[in-house]
């Protein structure tokens, strides 16, 4: 199979790409990108006769849809989101091609969503938001809230954390360091999953309470999050495509989805979108700004103390009914893949790409992660291999059941 990795020398993208070569499916993949220099270095890094690599301006339809066209399947890691997404799905539309993504801004899934008769007219499947929130944590939501009768409140959250255990790294993987020496001198680029969190992070977002979708400031702090076994977290609500993916799939009341990044690195956050807010930096000026202090600030081993006794980085609470008694179920991920959010969100993607492949995947349309995967667990022991030797979705998934 031939494979269209939009984005490829990313930092998701360049993960995804090492996954997929250790797949059956793959016969060869393609890494596109709008800098040919980036994109042919990482290629050369990898060093393998199944991977080459093409420069492509998303924003140029007509070229895009010729090269989403000779190949079997787009991969899509080119963020941020609210820029490229509704763009390279109309292009794979065009394309007749199937197509993934990982998604992670509300705004654009929903637009995204909305081209769901178009994808089913051109006879595709459309997986969007695969990655690690959204996707995992959406799965753990179905998991969570089918050993409840009834759920009243559903939390995905995710944030610093500490799993017990990390997979094996990919053969063909390029390091960070290996990757950007070579550019050091080059002008900084602004990192696409932080300008994500400034988005989502700017104007108001969607939370699906009492059983409607209610607007609310982003950044507003919420009760601590309260994970069996581990301390009581510092939590705000964050845009995130969940609250507005999962009641169309799910009976719940209320849907939200928290950060727990911690006090001191949230009140940072809060200081950039303000600024943007004044007209002081624009997105991009503040994305290199927050990049620099986080690294700075990470090298503060106090600060590093908030995190002790924290979750794991992704989790998920559903709280209701069971058997008559109040109940609260908690899944969180155990152990992961290596690599850290490149891994966790690379897996899950590369999965959906051997899944359509395969035909495991068939339903026409632009589906969501519960909608995609009819079988969670199933999912989760493919997940569990790139995890650890003999694990299970058992292994990798912490549950914990508590009555209330």
């Amino acid at each position: 199979m031939n494979i269209l990795a939009l984005g490829g020398s990313g930092d998701m993208g360049r993960m995804a790409v090492a996954l997929l070569l250790e797949s059956p499916n793959e016969t060869s993949i393609t890494v596109a990108g709008n800098n040919y220099e980036r994109t042919n270095h990482f290629v050369n890094l990898v060093d393998s006769d199944k991977v080459k690599a093409v420069e492509i301006d998303v924003n140029q339809k007509s070229k895009l849809v010729e090269l989403i066209s000779s190949h079997d399947i787009v991969m899509n890691t080119v963020g941020p989101y609210y820029k490229f997404a509704t763009k390279i799905l109309e292009a794979a539309i065009e394309a007749k091609k199937p197509y993934v993504d990982i998604c992670d801004d509300w705004k654009p899934t929903l637009d995204l969503l909305e081209r769901d008769d178009k994808t089913k007219k051109a006879g595709i499947t459309a997986v969007v938001g695969m990655g690690s929130s959204p996707g995992v944590t959406n799965l753990m939501a179905v998991i969570a809230c089918s050993n409840l009768d009834e759920v009243d409140d559903l939390i995905t959250a995710w944030g610093y954390g500490v799993e017990q255990g990390v997979g094996k790294k990919p053969n063909h993987f390029v390091t960070p360091r290996e990757f950007y020496t070579k550019f050091k001198s080059m002008p900084a680029i602004a990192n696409a999953a932080t300008m994500h969190l400034l988005y989502e992070a700017l104007e108001e977002i969607p939370i699906y309470k009492d059983g409607k979708f209610v607007d609310i400031q982003p950044l507003t702090e919420a009760a601590l999050l309260q994970f069996p076994g581990f301390k009581d977290v510092y939590v705000c609500h964050i845009g995130h495509p969940e609250p507005v993916t999962l009641p169309r799939t799910l009976k719940v009341n209320s849907v939200s989805n928290l950060m727990y990044l911690g006090k001191t690195v949230t009140e940072v956050l809060r200081k950039y979108t303000q600024q943007i807010s004044d007209n002081a930096l624009t997105v991009s000026e503040a994305t290199l700004k927050l990049d620099k202090e986080l690294r700075n600030m990470m090298k503060n081993m106090n600060l590093l103390k908030e995190y002790v006794g924290n979750p794991p980085s992704l989790c998920v609470i559903a709280t209701g009914t069971k058997n008559g008694k109040r109940t609260k179920v908690a899944i969180a991920n155990n152990k992961v893949p290596f690599g850290d959010m490149a891994g966790v969100t690379s897996v899950p993607l590369t999965l959906a790409v051997e899944m359509i492949l395969n035909g495991e995947i068939s339903e026409k349309g632009v589906l969501t992660p519960e909608e995609a995967i009819q079988d969670p667990m199933a999912f989760f022991n493919r997940y569990a291999k790139r995890c650890g030797k003999n694990l299970s979705g058992n292994d990798v998934l912490l549950l914990k059941e508590v009555e209330l």
